[in-house]
């Protein structure tokens, strides 16, 4: 049976590992040695791909990084994002009654805009482009797309380009999914606490890609319009379990107030689910019963940062 757009649930979750390409996570080296001076280390992989579509083909070209050469990671985070890239917007009105003691504050103004945006350096991260089947990324299965070295600094900004080779196969269909709009990058504004740092100058950057939100369908096409956000792995925590009977579910969902992520277990590995990057607190998990089934719903989970919350077996019910 085909499945409804409205239920689309799917994210991409981007970190980082190593400085080469593996089609599987490996673990991640917290060695510092080796990085150039004035350097510090990024790498990215992709994962996760909750939903029961036969393939999701996303083709990823670049990812480039906005660096502060003059700021440090751990540094005040205030206006790290919305200042950057020299957007400086000014009132540039017709009211001068204020005369010389104005001219003097702009002046002042534009020496610090100048001398800050000088500080800004975008870095091409070394990737493994190409078309990934996000499928056979979910319940912590990850591949790394690349790595390099960038300059030291302050990581503020990423960008991810995509190019036009994206696809999703529904029912043995294979449809198209265009990017609207047009614009195929997504910049994403990257805080202290969006970073993973497992040494110095080594860090580690998670980014969730939600097509549950980026997916719409609209006369008969598939539209890609990209959402993602950005977390720390260590800064956040994740929900596993096993459900039961087989064939008795469908996408399971955890949220509370402020925050909400979706998972698809795993059929072939004895119906196994993993919800990873979730902030800390009190979640309740939904449960999509399927083929008579009845939905539920779990309640007063307990998340940590850090940790893994393991929930065990969950029995379904008619």
């Amino acid at each position: 049976m085909k499945t409804s757009p409205e239920k689309l649930t799917l994210s991409i979750l981007v970190f980082s590992a190593i400085l080469v390409f593996f089609a599987c996570h490996k673990g991640v080296s917290n060695s510092s040695g080796n990085i150039p001076p004035g350097m510090q280390k990024l790498s990215v992989s992709l994962t996760d791909g909750p939903f029961d579509f036969q393939k999701v083909l996303v083709d990823i070209k670049s990812i480039q990084v906005l660096v502060d050469t003059c700021h440090h990671f751990g540094d005040p985070d205030e206006n790290s994002c919305s200042d950057s890239e020299g957007e400086h917007h000014h009132d540039d009105g017709d009211n001068n009654e204020q005369g010389n003691d104005d001219d003097q504050h702009d002046s002042a103004n534009n020496d610090h805009e100048h001398t800050h945006d000088s500080c800004l350096v975008w870095s091409d991260l070394n990737i493994h482009a190409g078309v990934y089947d996000l499928l056979t990324l979910r319940n912590g299965v990850d591949t790394l797309l690349g790595a390099s070295f960038i300059p030291h600094g302050k990581i503020i900004k990423i960008k991810i380009t995509l190019g036009t080779d994206n696809s999703i196969t529904a029912d043995s269909v294979t449809s198209p999914l265009q990017i609207m709009g047009g614009q195929n990058f997504v910049t994403i504004c990257i805080r202290n606490e969006n970073l993973d740092s497992i040494a110095p100058n080594n860090f580690h950057l998670i980014v969730d890609f939600n097509l549950a939100r980026s997916i719409l369908f609209e006369n008969g096409v598939y539209w890609l319009k990209p959402e993602l956000r950005v977390f720390a792995e260590r800064n956040t925590g994740s929900i596993e379990g096993e459900i039961e009977p087989d064939n008795s579910f469908g996408t399971v969902k955890a949220f509370n107030a402020t925050d909400t992520a979706y998972a698809l277990p795993n059929r072939d590995e004895d119906d196994e689910f993993k919800i990873r990057g979730l902030k800390e607190g009190i979640y309740s998990l939904w449960i999509q019963g399927i083929n008579g089934y009845a939905d539920t719903t779990l309640t007063g989970i307990n998340v940590f940062k850090g940790e893994e919350t393991r929930l065990g077996e969950i029995i379904l019910h008619k």
